[in-house]
């Protein structure tokens, strides 16, 4: 069965993947505090969520695709407006995504159970 974007939103918005000792592709510890605002709206796909990875804790705003590449076939490596995206939440991590000041973008790659999918 083909993933889409809109359930990732779903599982995402009610917390259906699995929590237990999430970390970042890189290996960082995560916590979400919050997973912020769905928005429906052009932009990030969930605005204000709070994000502890590692010991530091972040606000602003989450993106979300089924692979990790998506975030540039959408061409958001250049657009400013996802310069304030905390957490790229995916469910394929196929590829490293670079922001534009050259850092990278913590990633998480959640796992869905069958049952929800």
């Amino acid at each position: 069965m083909k993933i889409k974007e809109d359930l990732l939103h779903f599982v995402w918005k009610h917390k259906l993947f699995e929590k237990n000792d999430l970390k970042t592709v890189c290996g960082k510890n995560i916590e979400i505090i919050s997973t912020g605002f769905h928005n429906k709206d052009a932009g990030s796909d969930f605005f204000n969520a709070k994000i502890k990875i590692g010991d530091t804790l972040w606000a602003g705003n989450i993106e979300i695709h089924v692979k990790s590449s998506d975030w540039e076939k959408h061409n958001h490596q250049n657009d400013e407006a996802y310069d304030n995206v905390i957490l790229h939440v995916v469910y394929e991590n196929d590829k490293q995504i670079i922001r534009r000041n050259g850092e990278i973008l913590p990633t998480l790659e959640i796992k869905i159970s069958k049952n929800i999918i």
